[in-house]
């Protein structure tokens, strides 16, 4: 990611000190170390090692560099927003120790997911340097910018997070090791809200001690889940009665308005007119207050090349939507308190723990962007339910069925791979269709038809990625039976199939074809396992679900309705039509489903019901 930055021309090209690992054999337990060079000396400006951010929002407010904070967020869209290299640190334009945040947390402990993207991205400051590398604004709320603009504006990123801040005022105290094995120790807590934070280096302790984690894996683990785990319901009190201006009411207007409508990347996404000219900035000066020219500002007008736009493609879009997501999840528990607007004539008691408005803002960016998981929230939302996302969200959201059930189909009409989020949208479409008795039977069929489908994806995708994790635990190669994709006639298109013959070396397989049912052997490098959405396929290789990764549920993602109890459904239907046959066959199912979960006098009743059609 670095050469892909430095491929840009930017004004000063940077490098990643090389890290080695030594192993020693010879030793007891043959322990293995990490290694790399020490870095000694000043920049250019005077300033010696200096953490230019972290993986979990930190951004340095005192050298306040941009190349750094440029390259972390160059690095989220060169990747199609599947990794962000944060924590960058060192001296000068040669850093060392970065960590890298991926979308399904494969990177160690360390790698904070979409979570620590978001925590990037919310102090991020978008400045002329990144203009010029077409990187796209990353919208923020407005409660957010002002919380932006209360630090010097000099086109520079600010920083929100306090304690880190104090933590790195200790370095007169701490050598650069100290300093580095401070980074990993608070690593185990970087999500907590800060009122949960309470780091306190221990300044006489020896670095080399300290340079191993104190903590064991499993603890870290369990404290990462801990410090992205949102409070439990139960804790909650009644959501308070918040104050409201027009132009609050506005903004809500405005935000579910664009959750219903893509987002379109043109010009005005990065910063620049119609003819593809870079907008001149307006800074604030804090010695007079005026208005100043972007253009003659020293940090502005440095890069003399202008890069392409970096157009997000479906897949960054995707990526992008989990990033708002979770950020609209980081508001949802209370991690930004300083980001609460204050209602003076509130009374103690009826402050909010956070911003709502923010939580809105980004998880109607988000639908925009087509997640699922913040169309469902939304929706829920709109149709009176509850969230996970937020408690507060339904003092703000007024209940609009209409647009509910628009967002519970865009979530079921989403690019998005994974079916089960999708399957329980079409549930919650479904109830609400069937409560208001206003729909055609027609459409009640095709609904119903559609999540059985989804549910059938799903079911598949979840053996599939036992498959992986199976073929994983075996060291890879394939067995009969698993599902695979097969080039047919070596013609380069993929299909799906199933290993029906291994040959003894393990080098051929045949196949199956689904399609047609014809068989064709094939050698292993022709044929690739059948891996699900990434949201199932999370411990194939080394990635995490969010689930993994936070040791919790998405109760908003929970399928309220067994597939049998809409097969019945369906089959109601389908005899009203005259289709007797199909209702039958769906009754025998549904009859089979039900006697499967124990439910005898339903299952008897239904296959009754079958008997009737084909008498």
């Amino acid at each position: 990611w670095a050469d892909k930055f430095n491929a840009t021309d930017p004004p000063h090209k940077i490098n990643f000190i090389r890290a080695y690992a030594i192993e020693f054999p010879d030793r007891e337990g043959q322990p293995w170390f990490a290694v790399e060079r020490f870095i000694d000396g000043k920049d250019r400006y005077g300033t010696g090692f200096l953490k230019h951010n972290t993986n979990s929002g930190f951004v340095d407010s005192d050298e306040h560099r941009i190349t750094p904070q440029a390259f972390s967020a160059h690095s989220f869209y060169a990747s199609n927003g599947t990794r962000l290299v944060a924590d960058i640190q060192g001296v000068g334009d040669l850093f060392t120790d970065p960590q890298v945040l991926s979308v399904d947390y494969r990177f160690g402990d360390g790698d904070l997911g979409p979570r620590g993207m978001a925590l990037f991205f919310k102090s991020f400051r978008h400045s002329a340097f990144s203009d010029r590398l077409g990187i796209p604004i990353f919208p923020l709320s407005r409660n957010e910018l002002k919380h932006q603009m209360k630090y010097s504006e000099d086109e520079v990123t600010v920083s929100d997070d306090d304690t880190e801040t104090d933590l790195l005022a200790l370095d007169t105290v701490l050598c650069r090791f100290a300093k580095l094995d401070l980074n990993r120790k608070s690593r185990m807590s970087a999500l907590m809200t800060p009122r949960d934070i309470n780091v306190t280096p221990d300044e006489s302790a020896d670095t080399l001690k300290r340079s191993n984690l104190v903590k064991s894996r499993a603890d870290i683990s369990s404290s990462l889940r801990a410090s992205m785990t949102s409070f439990r319901k139960s804790s909650r009190k009644p959501p308070p009665m918040l104050s409201r201006s027009k132009s609050d009411v506005d903004e809500v207007s405005q935000c579910i308005h664009l959750a219903l409508h893509d987002t379109v990347y043109d010009h005005k996404a990065f910063h620049r007119k119609a003819s593809g000219e870079i907008k001149e900035r307006q800074t604030y000066n804090n010695n007079n207050g005026a208005g100043t020219n972007q253009q003659g500002n020293r940090r502005g007008s440095i890069m003399k090349r202008v890069a392409p736009i970096m157009v997000p493609d479906e897949e960054t879009q995707n990526n992008l939507g989990k990033v708002h997501y979770h950020l609209a999840a980081l508001h949802g528990m209370d991690r930004f308190p300083e980001i609460i607007p204050i209602h003076h004539d509130d009374k103690k008691e009826e402050q909010p723990s956070h911003d709502a408005f923010s939580v809105l803002f980004h998880l109607c960016h988000a639908a925009s962007l087509k997640n699922v998981e913040a169309c469902i929230a939304l929706a829920r939302v709109k149709a009176g339910l509850d969230t996970s996302v937020s408690h507060l969200l339904k003092t703000i959201v007024p209940i609009d069925f209409e647009g509910s059930k628009d967002l519970f189909r865009r979530a079921m009409e989403s690019p998005m791979t994974a079916s089960e989020p999708k399957a329980a949208a079409g549930c919650l479409l479904y109830q609400i269709l069937k409560d208001e008795e206003t729909a055609s039977d027609i459409t009640i069929m095709h609904i119903i038809e559609d999540i059985l489908e989804l549910m059938q994806k799903s079911k598949e995708e979840k053996e599939a990625a036992e498959q992986a994790r199976a073929r994983a635990a075996r060291g890879g190669g394939f067995h009969v039976g698993d599902r695979v994709e097969a080039d047919f006639a070596l013609e380069g298109t993929y299909y799906a199939a199933t290993v029906v013959e291994v040959s003894e070396d393990g080098n051929s397989v045949v196949v199956k074809y689904d399609d047609d049912g014809s068989t064709e052997s094939l050698t292993i490098e022709n044929v690739r396992g059948n891996q699900a959405a990434t949201e199932h396929v999370s411990t194939f290789g080394s990635g995490l679900s969010d689930e993994e990764a936070l040791g919790i549920e998405n109760s908003d993602e929970k399928i309220f309705v067994e597939s049998y109890v809409l097969k019945a459904e369906l089959a109601e239907l389908k005899a009203k039509t005259g289709a007797t046959s199909e209702a039958a066959a769906l009754f025998e199912e549904a009859a089979d489903g039900a006697m499967n979960d124990g439910k005898m006098q339903t299952a008897t009743k239904w296959s009754m019901k079958a008997s009737e059609l084909l008498g």
